[in-house]
């Protein structure tokens, strides 16, 4: 168990990949320190949670830069639509408030339709209870991983020409 894990539980979450392990069908390779752990994950809507450090510091005041909110929040996403391979190609995302060292943000993700290979997933994050962070992401649910389907392709124009 790392510091992060036991920040997690010592506000009464637990960084549960262990525990999502078996109903976890995207890697879970990915670094909960910088993303966020999985607090609760359903078909279609993933709770995360991310504890901010030193390592996300902006500035002298101990800003968090936006672009680890941003990150996390797309982890959610990906948690809640749950596919193996899975690409985000799109994102509209408003910050309504700061976060700085030591602040735990919750995301809630939920995912729209189910059906299709293009999913959106809208996500909220809060620091107690006040919302800092709004976005929709769109993210294409692929038959295999990108870069299969990318170097298949080259492949495939090499032995046209």
């Amino acid at each position: 168990m790392n510091e992060y894990d036991e920040s997690l539980q010592d506000i009464g979450l637990i960084d549960s990949a262990e525990i999502f392990q078996g109903l976890l069908n995207i890697p879970a390779t990915i670094n909960s320190t910088l993303c966020g752990g999985i607090v609760d994950m359903k078909p279609n809507y993933a709770k995360t949670a991310l504890m901010t450090s030193n390592e996300m510091v902006f500035d002298d005041e101990k800003l968090v830069h936006g672009g680890f909110i941003f990150g996390a929040a797309e982890w959610a996403a990906h948690v809640a639509i749950n596919t193996p391979h899975s690409v985000t190609i799109g994102a509209k995302v408003n910050l309504y408030a700061p976060a700085k060292v030591g602040d735990m943000v919750e995301f809630e993700a939920h995912a729209y339709y189910e059906e299709s290979k293009k999913r959106e997933v809208k996500v909220i994050g809060t620091v107690k209870e006040i919302k800092i962070f709004e976005g929709t992401y769109q993210i294409v649910v692929l038959e295999e991983h990108i870069f299969r389907l990318q170097q298949r392709k080259m492949t495939s124009d090499e032995s046209q020409q």
